[in-house]
């Protein structure tokens, strides 16, 4: 039924009428992608068109949605308005994983996956570097989660006086860091290596606890914590 419109389809097998009698969990991932196409192009029927952009990306949501929107219309039939819905629909997703982190003041960091639940929808996808800081009370209840940094495709700068000085405003004696690799690679920089180092040290000084260091990628991090780097260069 790929060239056949779809209005020319059984109700049952309709994307619309499907989420409207089944619910839109009954939809699979392609059917969703159609109903925000709306219409195909040129012979193909939107769910055709969602079936291309969905193979060439290996059928991997997190690859789809980390994409440029502007790679997806090399796809023949797929122009600004169904790339731009698309793009809308993944960042209403992010946003609502922010929402659903958004009470940090209640929430409680017990492991590098708190850590990275909270801090996800923060880093993931990003064309570009950030640092962020959970400041942490000794309950590890998250007190405040902070931005002190950005960069450009392959580093940022952490200005450890920001965020030791935050630290101290909030009188927090733990802190767990994160930054994310654009490029989904997880293995730490040894740049990465000397300011997880530079951090302990300072905390050490003054009291303060470097819990973790996160390194988020596409869908996954790595922690310095876990893996036994804090102390040692991994």
């Amino acid at each position: 039924m790929s060239t056949t419109p779809i209005t020319q389809w059984p109700l049952e097998d309709r994307p619309r009428e499907k989420c409207l009698s089944k619910g839109v969990r009954e939809l699979s991932t392609t059917e969703c992608m159609a109903l925000l196409f709306r219409n195909g192009h040129r012979g193909e029927t939107a769910l055709s068109l969602a079936q291309g952009l969905w193979r060439a990306h290996n059928e991997d949501l997190q690859r789809l949605a980390c994409a440029n929107p502007e790679s997806w219309m090399r796809l023949s039939g797929l122009g600004p308005a169904k790339a731009t819905a698309l793009a809308a629909a993944f960042e209403l997703g992010r946003r609502m994983q922010a929402v659903e982190g958004a009470g940090t003041s209640h929430r409680t960091v017990r492991s590098s996956g708190d850590g990275f639940a909270l801090l996800r929808p923060k880093l993931e996808c990003l064309d570009h570097e950030e640092f962020w800081v959970l400041y942490l009370s000794r309950a590890h209840t998250v007190l405040s989660m902070d931005c002190i940094g950005k960069g450009g495709w392959t580093g940022t700068v952490a200005d450890l006086r920001v965020l030791f000085q935050r630290a101290l405003e909030l009188r927090a004696p733990a802190i767990l860091v994160a930054h994310n690799h654009p490029s989904g690679r997880l293995q730490p920089s040894s740049e990465d290596q000397d300011l997880t180092q530079r951090m302990v040290q300072v905390g050490r000084f003054l009291d303060i606890v470097l819990l973790d260091h996160l390194i988020v990628g596409r869908g996954d991090y790595v922690s310095f914590a876990d893996k036994g780097w804090l102390n040692a260069n991994p």
